[in-house]
């Protein structure tokens, strides 16, 4: 990645986590959700935090106890991690305007004084600085590669739609090949077109497998069903190469949306978790539209929704179930 990008990333962030360590209690909530909203309008940070969102646990119990009072004790560094990011994500999810924030009572549990200034500080200690360090720790790792597709997709959609679509037309291979070329410049080490036990996946790196599928719309050719294909040989990957996380780039070269409605809104990159994988679903819009988008009507949508994709997931599970292993096979280098 580069390391000019990467070295403001982090002046950015450590300028703001100074401001939260130094500001007024009585604003520290909505200076924690102004935060928040920083993090989501920047491509890497919202890709690591897209990344926690999907992966970390709810930690509901944990979050009542900690809110009576209790301290939620974790043995593993990952657990706390996860914990953590759950206990901002519902501070900031709180309502504004309601005099104090969740902070200050939450860290009431840290502190043996009633002082709010105290109070907040035991927040800061046991939440915001861990929360900060782990963000800081992940723009050097590899949990950033959902980052670098998130920017991928902004950089395709807003200046590179036209030479996208125009590869289009020569195949998958050539879309994938522009993807590869970003992340190469991006500095992520991978390797190409390795195969794997169960056919070809487009890319693998240390953390990262991931295809590439045209969607066009059409039912005979490269609609839904096709997707959920792509789906299944992803699921199948990750498999083949011991891998958590899978991403499947859909590149949509028709004016009609794909939707996932299992995504909320909150959510920049859709994602499904089936048999301790999780599958990300990334869109990148290269369809050359022939109007405005004030002039188009109404958006038209292939929908895709959770039962579509269990139903995928639980037959390539099945599939590699009956399949004979072939012996592991070595990954071409780049």
């Amino acid at each position: 990645m580069d390391s000019h990008y990467l070295q403001q990333q982090r002046f950015q962030l450590q300028k703001r986590v100074r401001r939260l360590n130094s500001c007024n209690p009585k604003i520290f909530h909505s200076s924690l959700i102004q935060f928040w909203n920083y993090l989501q309008a920047q491509p890497l940070l919202a890709g690591i935090l897209a990344r926690r969102k999907a992966e970390a646990p709810d930690h509901a119990d944990d979050l009542a106890a900690l809110q009576n009072g209790q301290i939620p004790i974790f043995a593993h560094e990952s657990e706390a991690s996860a914990f953590v990011f759950r206990v901002i994500e519902h501070c900031i999810e709180q309502p504004l305007g309601g005099g104090l924030g969740p902070e200050i009572m939450i860290g009431r549990g840290f502190v043996r004084t009633g002082k709010t200034d105290e109070m907040l500080d035991g927040f800061r200690e046991h939440f915001l600085e861990p929360f900060y360090e782990n963000l800081d720790e992940s723009l050097d790792q590899q949990a950033a590669v959902l980052s670098l597709l998130i920017k991928y997709k902004r950089k395709v959609e807003w200046f590179e739609r036209d030479i996208a679509h125009s590869l289009a037309a020569d195949g998958e291979r050539a879309l994938a090949r522009h993807l590869y070329a970003y992340l190469f410049d991006q500095g992520l080490d991978f390797h190409i077109e390795p195969q794997s036990a169960s056919g070809e996946a487009d890319l693998v790196s240390p953390d990262l497998v991931l295809d590439a599928k045209i969607f066009d719309g059409d039912a005979s050719s490269r609609g839904t069903r096709y997707i959920k294909h792509g789906v299944n040989q992803l699921m199948t990957y990750t498999r083949d190469f011991n891998q958590l996380v899978g991403y499947l780039v859909i590149y949509r070269t028709c004016p009609e949306d794909l939707q996932f409605p299992f995504a909320g809104s909150d959510v920049l990159v859709p994602f499904v978790s089936f048999g301790g994988k999780t599958l990300y679903l990334l869109i990148v819009d290269i369809c050359s539209h022939e109007r405005p988008a004030s002039k188009r009507g109404a958006l038209r949508a292939h929908v895709m929704d959770t039962p579509d994709l269990i139903a995928v997931l639980t037959e390539a599970t099945v599939e590699q179930a009956d399949s004979p292993r072939e012996s592991d096979a070595q990954p071409s280098n780049v």
